[in-house]
């Protein structure tokens, strides 16, 4: 979905400036909130602070950031291409982290049958590598909102590959699915998951937007799917897995702040970007 660039500026800052409620005490942007189960868990969880951040165009990063001010964001989506030498798109990635922001990377693969038959595996190790060296936290996915270019059981296996080669202890592996599939298509929102990765995965976000268009917003505003995705792993057992929001957007700033509300609210998301 194309970003709406006035919404976007009203929006992240009204939900950066939610951060000044004192809602949670102080934490590092950077930290993991506690990933075990039960109620302890739950209650560290809703006490954790939210990462806020941000996602737009390298181009325009620079200009976003002035427009919306440095503070309270906290994370910064980073768009990558699977390299070899594991580094792509490390300006970026260095740039985040050296703003104090996580980064928040999504990878796609040249080829996904050459992944999911080991042709890159050396690929992907060279990728942990470098992300450990930078001695800070950040957030992998494979192949965000992956309906209708991958095929599931594809997903499925690529997504196995990064947990097994990529996943470390400052590298939390999650995927970001449509979040639109919870709206009405939850079979096929379902088919990109297994026990197995819901186990496994550090997290599972979502890519949440406004539907409608700027001339005629629709009602389903980016917040549902926080619910609707939190809803949905208790459904399957996972009540205390971590939420991320790689990217919410819409058409007015109402509709922004009401996702960085939610964001904030739900005791089980951990970050969310604008």
């Amino acid at each position: 979905m194309k970003r709406v660039c006035v919404s976007l500026v009203a929006g992240i800052t009204a939900a950066t400036g939610l951060l000044t409620i004192p809602t949670a005490p102080a934490q590092s942007a950077t930290s993991v909130p506690n990933a075990g189960k039960g109620p302890a868990a739950a209650a560290a969880a809703s006490a954790a602070k939210k990462i806020v951040g941000m996602s737009a165009p390298a181009d325009l990063w620079g200009q976003r950031i002035k427009e919306v001010g440095s503070c309270g964001v906290e994370a910064r989506r980073v768009f990558a291409s699977l390299q070899s030498n594991g580094r792509s798109q490390s300006t970026l990635i260095e740039q985040a982290v050296d703003s104090g922001m996580m980064p928040v990377i999504s990878y796609k693969v040249p080829d996904v049958e050459t992944l999911n038959d080991g042709g890159y595996d050396s690929w992907l190790k060279a990728t942990r590598t470098y992300l450990d060296s930078l001695d800070t936290p950040v957030t992998v996915t494979f192949w965000h909102e992956p309906y209708g270019d991958l095929d599931p059981a594809d997903f499925r296996a690529g997504s196995q590959k990064f947990l097994d080669l990529v996943k470390s202890a400052d590298i939390k592996v999650g995927p970001i699915l449509n979040g639109w599939l919870l709206d009405n298509k939850v079979a096929d929102f379902a088919s990109f998951t297994s026990k197995s990765l819901l186990t496994q995965w550090d997290f599972v976000a979502v890519d949440s937007y406004q539907n409608g268009t700027a001339e005629n917003p629709g009602t389903r505003l980016p917040a549902r799917a926080i619910p609707l995705l939190a809803t949905w792993l208790d459904n399957q057992g996972f009540p205390d897995k971590q939420i991320g929001i790689g990217e919410y957007n819409g058409f007015t700033g109402s509709a922004i702040k009401a996702a960085g509300e939610a964001v904030l609210s739900t005791p089980e998301v951990w970050f969310g970007l604008a």
